[in-house]
């Protein structure tokens, strides 16, 4: 069994932020490892993400069933001018997070699209509330994946996957009402897989993911030194109006490519943003 890391540096700009003694952390959602053949973590290079990679690896050390993890990292390729549409440096971060615990990275694009931009372009309209497309992108990713590495394994029959998320209580009120297990929407009639939805922190705090990392010297993105509270795609529509503003702030060029295509769609659900950048 891998030893895990011991508590070690402490993340300053975390320690910042937030309270140095966070309230006592609730028990997370026990989670059945004998009933599954792998377990993958989606990880975006967010804190929460970090987290994940954290509770998952730790829990799955514990019963001696490291070997069933795998990280993955979703890559939303770049827009028409070439900028990335999530944060450079967040699959590195991901990636970091995989190293940390000795469990494989993989990094995957969707087949349909050559990135989350073209399909904005495409569609000619933005991700929203009612159409969360990006989303259901990352879980289309998500699940070829899963028969990607079940393939590998040749088990004679689909495979049983746990795909672990850093969704968080706190977060929505439509978050809170998830529960941190149940069967995934990738299992279904006519599928070859059975997946497990699991979301290890769903109960945690941000004060209480930001100690996770900072006993653990879990690597953070720097965007959050800058001021920013999540990371998501950089220009991401659903994102709260102080984090628009502050992202516009960082990636100027990016929003004004975004301001342009809104203007060339006459669609403006992004226009939150639009005058930020010009």
């Amino acid at each position: 069994m891998r030893t895990l890391p011991p508590c070690a540096a402490t993340c300053a700009a975390a320690q910042l932020q937030h309270p140095s003694q966070p309230p006592a952390r609730p028990e997370t959602a026990e989670f059945d490892w004998d009933a599954h053949d792998i377990v993958i973590i989606g990880d975006s290079g967010g804190k929460d993400s970090g987290a994940t990679v954290h509770e998952g690896c730790t829990q799955a050390d514990a019963v001696g069933q490291l070997h069933k993890i795998r990280v993955l990292h979703c890559d939303l390729g770049r827009t028409t001018r070439g900028h990335l549409v999530e944060w450079p440096g967040a699959l590195e971060v991901a990636r970091a997070h995989a190293q940390l615990y000795g469990v494989p990275f993989a990094v995957r694009r969707s087949t349909r699209w050559n990135s989350l931009w073209d399909q904005i372009r495409t569609r000619g309209r933005w991700p929203g509330f009612f159409a969360r497309y990006c989303t259901s992108e990352k879980t289309a990713v998500g699940r070829d994946y899963v028969d990607e590495v079940g393939a590998e394994l040749r088990l004679g029959r689909p495979p049983r996957a746990g795909y672990a998320m850093g969704m968080r209580a706190e977060e929505s009120a439509a978050r809170a009402k998830k529960p941190p297990i149940e069967q995934h929407r990738m299992t279904g009639k006519g599928t070859l897989r059975t997946v497990t939805t699991w979301l290890p922190i769903h109960q945690l705090s941000t004060e209480q993911v930001w100690k996770i990392h900072r006993d653990n010297a879990i690597p953070h993105h720097q965007a959050y030194d800058q001021g920013m509270r999540r990371l998501s795609c950089r220009a991401c529509p659903l994102a709260h109006t102080d984090d628009l503003i502050r992202s516009a702030q960082l990636n100027p060029e990016l929003f004004a490519e975004y301001a342009d295509a809104e203007t060339a769609m006459g669609q403006d659900s992004a226009a939150q943003f639009v005058g930020v950048t010009r």
